[in-house]
């Protein structure tokens, strides 16, 4: 019975033995599948970190290579102003050869050597602030600088910007220095370019406009004399081609001056009305010798007066409607005008003429294109008109549109916002009305011969008898000895030109303090009137002179007492 019991627990223990090598086997294979994860990530490591390692070998070197080769200077400092790291392009300017000899130096003992006193403050200014306000950039400051002390100085612009640290600590200041030297002579070297074309759309304006001053005046006066009819005819052909010449003389030096961004509007209030009365009136003549039907339709809402550039709202109209009659050689020019929903005022001008291919209407409004040229052959023009009508709205924030049919006809719209008038502002003189003043004192200065017989015959027609004198200093001895009521001065002539001549006069007495002297000048280009107008001159009449023109300057500018108007 022992020896039962005795087997039993011997059984028990080697079942219990068995047990513990089962575990002990589970955990001894727990263990090796734990270290074999231990080695693989310690494996994982080490091909991390040399993949990390040659990943910062290759960034240090990409760094490198752009602290090296980038062209503008890019320097970091420290928070106290000492050189922590720079491009290598700074090193260059500077004829230094290695960073170690500027590294840990201040800033303003390196730049101090080849900044002027007054740059090197403004820089230290600029930087100290950004350390105590607490700013993250500052506005570019511009200077001069000889680096390389060549005697060559250079055009440079800095820009600073504090590099942040965690929490926003304050870990240094960066400055990016471009060199501006070459853009500033760019610079210098158009608008030097821009200043002589300038001069030289004077001096053409001046030349061309010289001859057309006497072929305008001339048919003037002669068209208002009773002649023979079939002479009166060719007095208003050379009228109707000296017109069609100025306009494209017009085109141009307007086109010039758009281009440059040199044309401003002058905005006054103006009658609606008059101006669409006289432009239906002046292509109303027009359509009857071309046998063409023209019809006006204004609506009742449409405004009287506005506020705006009436003479380039003028031009406008006036390019689309000759442009109309034109390309139509039968049937209708139809003008509407009306107000639109949003308070546009709108200029719709059809016409039953040749139409535009679609394929052209994308180069409608390109400079010195002329569509259908074979077709169009015997019109005259530049090609500018409609792109400077495009240019013009755009100025006015309008904006011009097209329909067309090719062989069917064309529609323009001009949209502008309408700006209301100052009702009161609008002066009755502008009113164009017959008078004559055979009292008036007229002195006229010019000195070309054919210019002065030009001013002599419009004058004439106002029954005036003027003074001509053909220099500046002829015109200061005829002013010494007598008091003229108008001096017209002409502006370019030799020896002493307009605007010297009248400061001398302006000083001759007390009667030329106040006396109205009128700049008479083919000069049209942008900011004439202003040197004029700010140069003692009191107004300014172009060439070639308007009737309409001289008229309104001499009822403006006369007394009344000299002026007999005509019923």
């Amino acid at each position: 019975m022992s020896d039962n019991i005795e087997i039993a627990a011997l059984q028990e223990e080697i079942r219990q033995l068995k047990l513990e090598n089962k575990k002990l086997e589970r955990n001894i294979r727990v263990s090796k599948s734990f270290l074999d994860r231990v080695t693989r990530a310690a494996e994982a490591k080490d091909i991390l970190s040399n993949a990390l390692s040659a990943a910062n070998i290759k960034q240090k070197a990409y760094t490198e290579i752009l602290i090296e080769n980038c062209p503008n200077i890019i320097t970091l400092l420290d928070e106290d102003g000492r050189f922590v790291l720079t491009t290598r392009s700074l090193l260059i300017i500077m004829n230094i050869p290695n960073f170690d000899f500027i590294k840990g130096h201040k800033y303003d003992e390196v730049l101090s050597k080849y900044l002027s006193e007054d740059d090197m403050a403004t820089l230290k200014s600029a930087v100290d602030n950004l350390a105590t306000k607490g700013d993250t950039d500052t506005d570019a400051l511009d200077f001069w600088a000889d680096f390389d002390n060549s005697g060559n100085r250079r055009y440079y612009s800095i820009e600073l910007r504090v590099v942040l640290g965690i929490g926003g600590l304050s870990k240094g200041t960066l400055l990016v220095m471009i060199d501006l030297t070459d853009f500033l002579q760019e610079k210098q070297r158009a608008e030097k370019a821009n200043n002589a074309k300038s001069d030289f759309l004077a001096m053409v304006s001046h030349e061309i406009r010289t001859p057309m001053n006497a072929i305008l005046g001339m048919a003037t006066a002669l068209d208002r004399l009773n002649i023979d009819p079939a002479h009166q005819k060719y007095i208003r052909d050379i009228r109707r081609a000296s017109d069609f010449l100025l306009a494209i003389i017009n085109d141009i030096l307007d086109f010039s001056k758009i281009e440059a961004g040199k044309l401003d509007l002058v905005l006054t209030n103006y009658s609606l009305t008059s101006l669409i009365d006289t432009l239906h009136s002046m292509f109303s003549l027009i359509s009857k010798q071309k046998n063409l039907a023209f019809t006006l339709k204004k609506t009742n809402d449409f405004p009287q007066f506005a506020n705006g550039d009436e003479n380039r709202v003028r031009q406008i109209l006036t390019n689309l409607l000759s442009n109309a009659f034109k390309y139509t050689h039968e049937g209708s020019v139809d003008f509407q005008v009306w107000l639109d929903a949003q308070n546009n005022m709108r200029f719709d001008i059809t016409d039953s003429g040749i139409g535009i291919k679609q394929e052209d209407l994308v180069k409608l409004f390109t400079p010195f294109e002329q569509l259908d040229v074979r077709k169009n052959r015997n019109i005259v023009g530049t090609g500018l008109g409609l792109a400077i009508c495009h240019d013009l709205c755009r100025l006015m924030n309008g904006e011009i549109l097209v329909e067309s049919e090719y062989g069917k006809g064309t529609t323009f719209s001009v949209i502008l916002p309408y700006v209301a008038a100052n009702v009161a502002d609008i002066s009755a003189d502008a009113t164009l009305v017959e008078f004559v003043a055979p009292q008036a004192k007229i002195l006229v200065v010019d000195d070309m011969e054919i210019n002065l017989s030009v001013a002599e015959v419009m004058l004439e027609i106002f029954e005036i008898i003027p003074d001509l004198a053909e220099s500046g200093q002829a015109a200061i001895e005829l002013a010494s000895k007598t008091e003229y009521d108008i001096i017209f001065m002409d502006h370019m002539m030799p020896e002493m030109d307009g605007i010297e001549t009248t400061e001398n006069i302006r000083n001759l007495n007390d009667w030329y303090i106040t006396s109205p002297i009128v700049a008479l000048t083919a000069n049209v280009i942008k900011g004439s009137e202003e040197m004029f107008l700010t140069s003692r001159l009191d107004d300014v009449v172009s060439k070639p002179i308007e009737f309409s023109a001289l008229s309104i300057c001499l009822r403006k500018w006369l007394s009344p007492q000299l002026i007999k108007i005509l019923s």
